[in-house]
This record gives structure tokens, C-alpha cells and sequence, in this order.
């Protein structure tokens, strides 16, 4: 026992007190036992020393791959391919909803009601819904200046000022024929065929009982254009008043009146 207190001893022994041991190392024999005694062997005989200190030695093992940034650039990569596919499929739902929802407008409207109204505003009609009823307009932009006025013999009024200025012209298009309150003129002062200033009912003249072909949108707008002309002058013979500022006179032949 004496023996290995002597030897571990002499293990930690500075090079100035081993020199009065009678066991001495080397520092390649210290090296060759560290590296081939168990440690259970080095720990009994560190027990059985009775030594108040003792040296341990940590080893940390570093690796070279960091996991945790490789997880995270994984996850960054995958959100962004995540939220591509997301809005990818996003967009492909809101075209199919589109095209469902134009096939069901299709389907509740009908194709001749559609066809009408492309046509309609091919000719610069829009249709409008109004207190109950269905009306094809015309808007005037600029309002047209209404300075003409006709009678029946040919006689024409050339008016120095404008009586009114036609805004728009609206044709009820759930009447089958052109009758009283079919069509509705809008003025900024009152228009002679108009029964009141502003939006007003307006007089039909000579295209009274005129179908309206509803299933025929070519027909319909040649009407349209018809209506609109028509209140594009002023019809004396069927009007609600003359109007009595200067004028000037010429004769022409008349194609219809109101």
C-alpha cells in the first residue's frame, strides 16, 4: 500500500521534491499511463490514496453541423413555398367562382335578355331598373341644346337661344307599344313636349301605338334612335306651350312628329 501512495504521489510531485523520491517518471511513462489505465483502476487507487484533491478533465465534443439553422432555413423555405402554393390555389378559386357565378347570371337572366344588353350599350343605351319598371337611356354628355322647334306643315322655328337642354331620354321597355307615360325626358328647363320641367313624361306624338321590339335589339335601337331624335327638336302642333323668345323661320319637309 505504501508502494502506490509512493507512485501516485509521485505523479503530482514537482520535478524539486521528486528528485528525493525513490520513484520517478518520465513524462512520456506519465503520458502512457494516463492514456492506458481504466479509469475504475485509476479511481480505486485514487480511493485508496486517500488524496484531498483531485484534477478532473472535461472533453467537449463540437460538431459541424449546426441542426437548428439548417431546421430553421428548412422551415423559411417550406413557409415560402407554402404560401406560394396557397395563393396559387387561391386564385384558381376565385376564377372558378367567377366563371360559376357568370354561368348562374347567365342561366337566371337568359341569353335574348343578355344579348339586349350588349347591344343596348354597343348603341350607347344603358339599361336602367326604376320604380317597378325597366327602361332602356340614353345620356346626353354634353346636354344637347334644344333650339329647334317643327309643325306638321313644314314650318320650322330656329330659336335664337336654347329653349332647354335635353340631359336623357328613358323608354319603358315592359310596355309591348309606345304609349303615354312610355317614354320620359330629363331637362335642365322644360322642354315645350315635356309635361313638367326636370324628369317629366313626355309626349309620343306620331309614334304612338309603335311596338316595342323587346326580342328584336336590332329593331329595338332603330326605335331607340327613333324616340331620342324625336325630343332632340321641339313638335309645336303637340305642344304643352309655344315658347315666345326670338326666332328666326325656314320650311322643310318633316318625317314624323310628336
Amino acid at each position: 500500500m505504501n508502494d502506490i501512495k509512493t507512485f501516485i504521489g509521485g505523479l503530482h510531485t514537482p520535478p524539486a521534491v521528486a528528485e528525493d523520491n525513490t520513484l520517478q517518471l518520465q513524462p512520456d511513462i506519465k503520458d502512457t499511463i494516463t492514456r492506458e489505465l481504466k479509469f475504475n483502476d485509476v479511481y480505486a487507487k485514487l480511493v485508496a490514496s486517500k488524496q484531498d484533491t483531485v484534477t478532473f478533465k472535461e472533453i467537449i465534443v463540437e460538431s459541424e453541423i449546426d441542426f437548428i439553422k439548417s431546421v430553421n432555413q428548412l422551415k423559411a423555405v417550406f413557409d415560402i413555398e407554402l404560401s406560394a402554393a396557397i395563393d396559387k390555389v387561391d386564385e384558381l378559386y376565385h376564377r372558378e367562382l367567377l366563371n360559376l357565378q357568370s354561368l348562374y347570371h347567365k342561366e337566371f337572366f337568359g341569353a335574348p335578355l343578355l344579348d339586349l344588353i350588349s347591344k343596348l350599350s354597343d348603341s350607347e343605351y344603358t339599361l336602367v331598373m326604376m320604380n317597378s319598371r325597366v327602361y332602356a337611356y340614353k345620356y346626353y354628355d354634353p346636354p344637347l341644346e334644344v333650339t329647334e322647334g317643327r309643325f306638321e306643315s313644314g314650318v320650322v322655328y330656329d330659336y335664337d337661344e336654347p329653349v332647354c337642354r335635353l340631359k336623357g331620354v328613358y323608354v319603358n321597355l315592359l310596355h309591348p307599344k309606345v304609349s303615354n307615360g312610355t317614354v320620359l325626358i330629363k331637362t335642365d328647363d322644360r322642354h315645350p313636349n315635356a309635361k313638367e320641367d326636370g324628369l317629366s313624361e313626355a309626349c309620343v306624338g306620331s309614334l304612338d301605338e309603335r311596338i316595342i321590339p323587346i326580342g328584336n335589339p336590332d329593331s329595338l335601337v332603330v326605335l331607340l334612335d327613333e324616340i331620342c331624335m324625336m325630343y332632340e327638336v321641339m313638335h309645336l302642333d303637340s305642344a304643352y306651350f309655344i315658347p315666345e323668345t326670338s326666332y328666326t323661320t325656314r320650311t322643310e319637309v318633316l318625317k314624323w312628329t310628336a
